[in-house]
């Protein structure tokens, strides 16, 4: 394999790893289905915060999102992080509130029929 990557490279090819977002899914079941629950229901939003279900947070009415809290999912944040990795969301973060969105890939795979 890795020769003929080289191959490839030489010749000017570009050689993209992709991950797979069933292994993603695999590695944390709980998150991806609430998010896979959600993203079902409101298939135009790509956009999420995580905290804790003791804050509050006053949004846009105009502008939903999803939340994910802290006290449903453990190591959230680390489990964000992976998520990162595996490219299918991006964080977004301003007004000191963790906020991410989904890749469009990751968005498609979700809405793929179980």
């Amino acid at each position: 394999m890795a020769e003929m990557r080289a191959y490839l490279g030489i010749r000017g090819f570009s050689i993209v790893v992709s991950r797979s977002y069933k292994k993603l899914e695999e590695k944390m079941p709980h998150l991806v289905a609430e998010m896979r629950n959600d993203i079902v229901k409101d298939p135009f939003i790509r956009e999420f915060i995580v905290m804790s279900k003791k804050w509050s947070y006053n949004g846009d009415p105009e502008n939903p999102i999803f939340t994910y809290y802290f006290e449903t999912h453990e190591s959230l944040r680390p489990k964000l992080k992976v998520m990162q990795n595996y490219d299918a969301i991006i964080e977004t973060t301003y007004n000191n509130v963790d906020r991410f969105e989904f890749t469009e890939e990751f968005a498609e795979y979700l809405l793929m029929p179980v």
